[in-house]
């Protein structure tokens, strides 16, 4: 339908009879239905990203019993080669047992032995238990003995990371080696353990992965203080950013519209999202709408291998596709936000790579929007576009409502009372225009607004207070980092800057 022709209709009748229907959807498709399963299956979802370790135990086995500046005590190399693998299979054992870092994070490849002589060099068919997963290797968990060249020597043979436990003499004179090199390797301690060590770099391979589904006719996106550099986010950070013409997300729509069994599960997925409300201020036929664009999205994703989503709201609107479906894109990203997938507003890449990472050290969902100075030296985060999952991906939703954006009744939005929680604690963040830098802020939350009342377009918004004397520091360095932030509970500050500089980004963080 042409603007002409769709304007001529009325908006007033077209709302009124979609409003009035109980079926939204024709009798057949025009093309074979999707298997009921088919949204479950996106390519590299984050919640199935694990980090591949590999542990390493090297271990040195002497050709002779002699003794000296560097060996005060001797056995044969027999006893020695025999107390080295009894070692060896101790530690495999008990990584079989008790794991590495989080299950949920690390997937433990075979662990491997290295055994070298006094000469210190690593020979071919010493390496060779390396080479067999090296494909599949992320990392090398190594616990070095004898010496610390075999263990920079690994790393910089695979070209891969090196992950050691402790901030030992000897680890700590690999990293030297390593870091001089132009290598990576990455100490545990007791300010970041192993298991948070393993998890911000399983945060980076999610990161890295990170492929968006942006519908576009080329209209500069409205946000103009935002990463446009595609090829360069996919050549430095990994992350690849997919166009497709708002002609197939139309066709896919329209094919989902007139598809019966495709109605009658939009009718099941707003029913359950209805009634686990806590309050609705428009009627259920929109909120199926809203269903059937969330099934649209997600299969146009599953086709062209995308994890994540944005679209500009000031192209899509003047489209009139908003107004033909009645449906706009919040309730996407709060619904994307629930299972850890990224999904941002207005086609903003900045809050989108900063939604990513924050994601991915909190494991929980975020809120992002607007920000803009208030009373009080505070400053507010508004978009129609909180999430569910606030608390944890795994733990139960927090309260929400859903709301209309437009005037005419439709448009589903959740909102949220964040204050309504006891974290009060908060982390703000925001990639800037060239994707080299990460602005972090640890805050804390003092107030909130939308919830409980029929208010329309972006209506939910949240009130943070920075570090006492920073915040018009703060509200000035977003002219370099740009508008929209995301935010989430809890301080996770310390992660993020080690997250940012694991992906080369220069991160700035006030607390």
């Amino acid at each position: 339908m042409n603007r002409r022709g769709f304007l001529a209709t009325g908006l007033g009748a077209a709302v009124a009879g979609v409003a009035a229907e109980s079926t939204l959807f024709a009798a057949d498709s025009p093309r074979a239905t999707p298997s009921s399963g088919e949204a479950d299956r996106m390519p590299l979802h984050p919640r199935d990203v694990r980090l591949c370790v590999k542990p390493v135990m090297a271990n040195l086995v002497h050709t002779g019993a002699w003794q000296g500046p560097c060996r005060w005590v001797s056995v044969t190399p027999e006893v020695e080669r025999t107390n080295a693998l009894r070692r060896f299979a101790d530690w495999t054992e008990r990584l079989k047992t008790k794991g590495l870092g989080r299950a949920e994070d690390v997937r433990l490849l075979e662990p491997a032995h290295v055994i070298f002589s006094e000469d210190w060099q690593l020979k071919p068919d010493q390496l060779a238990p390396l080479a067999a997963d090296s494909e599949e290797t992320d990392v090398f968990f190594i616990v070095p003995s004898g010496n610390s060249r075999s263990s920079f020597e690994i790393g910089d043979r695979f070209g891969k990371p090196i992950v050691l436990d402790g901030l030992s003499c000897r680890n700590i004179d690999i990293a030297a080696l390593t870091l001089a090199k132009g290598n990576e390797v990455y100490l545990a301690g007791e300010d970041m353990d192993l298991t948070k060590v393993l998890s911000l770099l399983r945060a980076r391979k999610v990161f890295r992965q990170t492929s968006v589904l942006y519908p576009t006719n080329g209209v500069a996106p409205f946000s103009v203080g935002n990463p446009w550099d595609f090829d360069d986010l996919e050549k430095r950070l990994g992350v690849a950013v997919k166009k497709i013409p708002y002609r197939e997300l139309s066709e896919e729509m329209e094919r989902l519209l007139g598809d019966r069994a495709e109605g009658q599960r939009a009718e099941q997925a707003a029913a359950d999202l209805l009634s686990k409300a806590d309050k609705s201020f428009l009627e259920k036929n929109f909120v199926v709408r809203t269903m059937v664009f969330d099934r649209c999205v997600r299969n146009l994703m599953i086709r062209h291998a995308c994890n994540a989503f944005t679209i500009d709201c000031f192209e899509f609107c003047p489209s009139l596709l908003s107004q033909k479906w009645l449906i706009v894109p919040c309730v996407q990203h709060a619904l994307f936000g629930n299972e850890g997938i990224a999904s941002s507003c207005e086609a903003d890449f900045g809050i989108l790579l900063a939604l990513r990472l924050l994601m991915s050290v909190s494991n929980k969902s975020c809120h992002q929007g607007n920000s803009d100075p208030r009373p009080g030296g505070t400053f507010r985060i508004n978009h129609s576009a909180p999430s569910m999952k606030m608390n944890g991906l795994d733990q139960p939703d927090l309260p929400y409502q859903l709301g209309r954006f437009v005037e005419q009744g439709w448009g589903t939005k959740a909102v949220v009372d964040f204050m309504n929680n006891e974290e009060k604690t908060v982390t703000v963040a925001r990639v800037d225009p060239s994707a080299t830098k990460l602005l972090v802020l640890k805050g804390e939350l003092v107030g909130s607004s939308g919830w409980g009342k029929d208010l329309l377009g972006c209506s939910v918004e949240a009130v943070i207070k920075p570090p006492a004397g920073q915040v018009h520091e703060f509200l000035r360095r977003r002219m370099i980092y740009g508008n929209h932030l995301q935010w989430v509970y809890g301080d996770y500050s310390k992660e993020l800057k080690t997250l940012g500089e694991m992906l080369g980004m220069t991160v700035e963080v006030f607390s």
